[in-house]
């Protein structure tokens, strides 16, 4: 038996805004997964190896194994193998999304399949003759996978998460990734650059958007000296909206601020870089104040 969800995660627009776990066992019933994906004859490694296969056939670039992933397959497969049942969330479990970046994994989509066999063979067959579960292992945007297996009296239920990652950075790389990307601004505008200060006034402010998931460009106008302000919550720091262009471009200007915070919430659970940006009139004293 074999089931398939498949989720696409909604963008927040830019301008309105491992090691594996070895094996355990517990009443009876073995978890298998593996301290290493070097044993060919390991569950999870001939799954891998199989969907890479398809994949390599068809063109497209191998799954990597991402062992965040895997954890959250494992939790899943648990509770199905206690159930005895297929299904993508039980009563009182988390949702994919959910169960997905509470393992602090950064992505803009994901899908699931899940099965019971009795061989990972089996189980792989399964999902190829099936269109839904097949797209998702060949699915070209994914670039990750995780994938649990757990052995209940000789009955194997498979999960399988697939998912297209983001790059993953701290707060103050992301800052210098937009900074970078103002300065080249300013350079394409024949302007010359400006200081960059620190300003732990936008720090706040920063967290106050986050607070209430919603960016405000208002804000930093409070800030001495400000002349405009931009702030918008994006999942790649490298995309430079054209709210950050416009304050490029702008003539007389001294200095300027970048304050970024990487935060998961409610409405975006698998989180987003909220992005304050300030720029100042010629006298940079004001900007540090």
């Amino acid at each position: 038996m074999l089931l398939t969800a498949a989720l696409l995660l909604g963008l927040l627009a830019a301008d309105p805004n491992a090691g594996m776990p070895d094996t355990t066992s517990s009443r009876g019933m073995m978890v298998v997964t593996p301290a290493t994906l070097h044993d060919q004859r390991d569950p999870h490694t001939v799954l891998l190896g199989l969907i890479n296969q398809q994949r390599q056939v068809a063109g497209l670039k191998p799954l990597v194994w991402d062992a965040r992933l895997a954890q959250a397959a494992h939790d899943h497969a648990e509770v199905m193998s206690q159930e005895g049942r297929l299904s993508h969330q039980f009563e009182g479990e988390p949702a994919l999304l959910d169960r997905l970046t509470r393992r602090a994994v950064r992505l803009d989509s994901a899908s699931e399949n899940v099965v019971y066999d009795v061989t990972p063979e089996g189980a792989h067959e399964a999902f190829e003759n099936s269109t839904p579960h097949r797209n998702n292992m060949m699915n070209a945007a994914y670039d990750s996978v995780g994938i649990a297996v757990v052995n209940r009296d000789g009955i194997l239920y498979v999960v399988e998460d697939f998912a297209h990652r983001l790059f993953e950075q701290d707060d103050q790389a992301a800052a210098e990734r937009i900074a970078s990307g103002f300065e080249d601004a300013r350079r394409q505008f024949g302007l010359p650059a400006l200081e960059r200060v620190n300003n732990q006034r936008m720090e706040s402010m920063v967290e106050q958007m986050v607070e209430r998931e919603s960016p405000d460009s208002h804000l930093p106008l409070s800030l001495p000296g400000a002349r405009l302000a931009a702030a918008y919550a994006t999942l790649s720091p490298a995309e430079i909206p054209a709210s950050i262009a416009r304050l490029a471009a702008l003539r007389g200007t001294g200095a300027y601020s970048v304050a970024v915070q990487f935060a998961r919430t409610p409405r975006y659970p698998s989180g987003l870089f909220w992005v304050s940006i300030v720029v100042y009139d010629g006298n940079v004293s004001y900007a540090r104040r």
